[in-house]
């Protein structure tokens, strides 16, 4: 895991990579030299994601487009899709360095059409059951109790009370596994590819493949909240209408979570912020390493590569000033936050979770 496997796109809505190049620190200017130096391979794609926000900045302080302009360059953007055009919004995100001019204009486009949309009313599930012309199978939840629902593709829906899920009748013909959620729901998704999985909440979509996730989004919420518990998750607000015409294909776009992370979506501000879990678990699976619970002198280099692995989450350090501090200790019951307390302590350090990563910062012991 890690930034070795990020591409152009990847870097882009990183967060620790989007305060480097729009307010530079010491720390991250350390940080991102020494990667660079350590993976040179990585400098196209660096150099590629950082160029284009760059451009959107100095794009947005010159002439931050009105509403009109927006509108009108959606429309030129539209008409060209499907030709051999410079503004390649169909699939930008997989074939953004072919052009980082033309690449910076749409996602100025598309970071202004993910603002605040202030003619936008919240979306109801009444509303998002009543616009679907198919007939509808409906459960409600009126115990006190999680009620289990068998799909019929074999998906399980672990319904909380005062919860409702919709579903199409002709569930198992539809290009599409469509379900229809107010409330609170934990699903576990048969895996096909061929025919996402997808969870309408308020204003929020939710496409999977196959995997297992939380959704928690009351009509009276201010926010809506998803959970990984395994598999990748694409989380997407229904305003962004490029991800949305592309939800029948395989791929998952938009924010993307993984086990131990979540997101949670602002209804009022039509903004996703990416974070971890309250309570981080170990993923269980035969192919990763056990978990650490005692150890002497060992570099924290890897004592932190193993929670990065058990845990699946991405630590960020400066490997010059961590990298080699040594650590004795054990660990019995403690949870991911205080095991990495207890190893912050030790290395004179502090963390804080940005945009679903663990920073790690502070002066070093080398």
């Amino acid at each position: 895991m890690g930034y070795y496997h990020y591409e152009v796109t990847d870097f882009l809505e990183d967060q620790y990579f989007k305060s480097w190049v729009l307010a530079p620190s010491q720390e991250t200017c350390d940080f991102w030299d020494n990667f660079l130096l350590t993976h040179p391979e990585k400098a196209e794609a660096i150099a590629g994601a950082r160029s284009v926000l760059l451009g959107i900045r100095s794009e947005m302080e010159a002439d931050f487009p009105t509403d009109g302009q927006v509108a009108a360059m959606l429309d030129e953007i539209h008409s060209r899709k499907g030709s051999a055009s410079r503004w390649p919004m169909r699939g930008l995100w997989l074939r953004l360095g072919a052009s980082l001019s033309a690449a910076a204009v749409v996602l100025l486009v598309i970071g202004w059409a993910r603002q605040p949309n202030r003619h936008d009313s919240h979306v109801s599930y009444e509303e998002l059951v009543s616009a679907v012309e198919a007939p509808l199978v409906e459960q409600t939840n009126t115990t006190t109790s999680p009620i289990l629902l068998t799909l019929p593709d074999s998906s399980t829906i672990l319904l909380q009370p005062k919860s409702s899920v919709s579903y199409r009748k002709d569930f198992v013909k539809s290009a599409l596994r469509e379900v229809y959620l107010s409330g609170q729901a934990f699903f576990t998704v048969t895996k096909n590819r061929q025919r996402p999985f997808v969870v309408y909440s308020n204003e929020l979509v939710t496409k999977v493949l196959g995997t297992s996730f939380m959704v928690k989004a009351f009509e009276d919420a201010k926010q809506v909240e998803v959970c990984v518990k395994t598999g990748k998750v694409s989380v997407f607000p229904r305003t962004d209408t490029e991800v949305c015409e592309g939800i029948a294909s395989p791929e998952l776009a938009g924010t993307i979570i993984t086990p131990n992370q979540k997101v949670l979506f602002s209804r009022e501000q039509t903004q996703i912020r990416k974070g971890l879990v309250d309570e981080p678990e170990i993923l269980a699976s035969a192919v990763l390493p056990a978990p650490l619970l005692k150890f002497q002198d060992m570099p924290v280099s890897e004592l932190l590569s193993n929670i990065e692995e058990t845990y699946g989450i991405d630590i960020v350090y400066d490997h010059r000033l961590f990298g080699e501090c040594l650590l004795t200790a054990s660990f019995t019951t403690e949870s991911l936050y205080e095991k990495m307390d207890l190893i912050c302590k030790g290395i004179e350090a502090s963390f804080e979770v940005i945009d679903g990563k663990m920073i790690v910062s502070g002066r070093g012991c080398n």
